[in-house]
């Protein structure tokens, strides 16, 4: 059940424009705990301020999303007139507005009105937040060593509403646009805070073609997915349909399987049953990387794997000669996990999601054909 306490806000640890993370005293407690503040919503809290705070998380031990969040209602009013008419968190008391990029008043509202097609630009589905750095690291590799333009790609990240709804949530999106490795984020759906917001995944992908004028298109969940361990119950799963719009759409549909050699669960060792499902519930073809750099065995394993539901015959598998996963985010100087578990640990599944950045990059001006197809 829903469970909320009052607290008092003693510290800042983290004062941005779109998050607060503070140390609160709960009602009751006598240790500092963890909060979060969306400012967006309403405005920024101060030290000594007494709030109100949703502790369900916190009380059911979760891992991300595992602290209390303040409550807006329970600061009093602030926040910016929006000209938007799109309503976030629909129906629900923290019900608020965005400008979407498909209504009137955007000035993207005429480019998007009869916009229907991608023009072949690469979308990469990824079914995990954390794969976004590997992808983004592995396109940007090859398109400067094929000298595929002489500028920087231009590369948008859609993120849905599948997990986390605030992408103010993820240091790992600040951290790449501070970078400049990611010039363009979109939330769609619920989801909300990027910038530009609209309010479907069709419509995101086009407006990253249209709008942002994307080289490459990323669309994954934000941090903190929801899985069962049953065959269909985790919020993933939607990748599947990312796939058959992109491609319908016009666009190059990219999956990034989810491999791992670390897992301590059987489901997720080799190519995760999350990956399977997608690609077989997926009705458009859609193209695979699995890395040179894998193991011998182990890769053989993924594609017996692959080859055992059918897969290999209706999708486009490829081996890829990507870079080691390792010295990229060494250069990048980015740190990521994935379950807990850093490139080191599972190296597996970052360079997977190397390969898919380079394989996405590779299907430019058809440049995939070149590559070893898995049959």
């Amino acid at each position: 059940m829903y469970s909320d306490a009052c607290g008092e806000v003693i510290e800042i640890l983290k004062d941005g424009s779109d998050l607060q993370e503070v140390l609160v005293i709960v009602q009751g407690g006598s240790k500092p705990e963890r909060a979060y503040n969306y400012p967006g919503l309403y405005r920024k809290v101060r030290v000594g301020e007494s709030v109100r705070l949703n502790t369900t998380a916190v009380k059911l031990g979760l891992g991300t999303g595992g602290r209390h969040f303040i409550i807006p209602g329970s600061i009093g009013s602030g926040g910016a007139n929006c000209p938007g008419h799109i309503m976030k968190l629909r129906y629900t008391p923290w019900q608020f507005p965005v400008l979407a990029a498909e209504e009137d008043a955007s000035p993207y509202h005429e480019l998007l009105e009869e916009a229907d097609i991608l023009e072949g630009v690469p979308v990469v589905a990824a079914p995990l937040h954390s794969m976004l750095p590997g992808v983004i690291l592995g396109f940007r590799n090859r398109w400067r060593t094929s000298r595929l333009a002489p500028r920087d790609p231009k590369i948008t990240y859609i993120m849905t509403d599948g997990a986390a709804l605030p992408i103010a949530l993820s240091d790992l999106v600040r951290n790449l646009k501070e970078k400049k490795l990611l010039e363009m984020t979109i939330t769609t759906g619920h989801a909300f805070g990027g910038d530009l917001e609209t309010v479907s995944i069709p419509s995101a992908l086009l407006t990253a073609r249209k709008a942002c004028k994307a080289d490459l298109i990323i669309v994954a969940l934000g941090p903190g997915i929801v899985g069962t361990g049953t065959a269909y119950g985790f919020s993933g799963i939607e990748q599947s349909w990312v796939i058959d719009i992109s491609a319908r759409l016009k666009g190059i549909p990219v999956a990034v399987p989810r491999i791992s050699q670390a897992d301590s669960r059987p489901r997720h060792l080799g190519i995760s049953h999350h990956t399977l499902t997608i690609l077989d519930l997926a009705n458009c073809p859609c193209s695979v990387a699995i890395s040179d750099l894998l193991p011998s065995e182990f890769k053989q394993n993924i594609i017996n794997q692959m080859r055992e539901r059918g897969l290999l015959q209706r999708h486009l598998i490829y081996a890829t000669d990507d870079p080691p996963a390792v010295q990229l985010f060494q250069e990048a100087e980015i740190e990521v996990k994935t379950m807990g578990r850093g490139i080191t640990d599972e190296t597996a599944f970052f360079q997977s999601a190397i390969a898919a950045g380079v394989l996405a990059a590779e299907t430019i001006n058809s440049q995939a054909s070149k590559l070893t197809r898995i049959r």
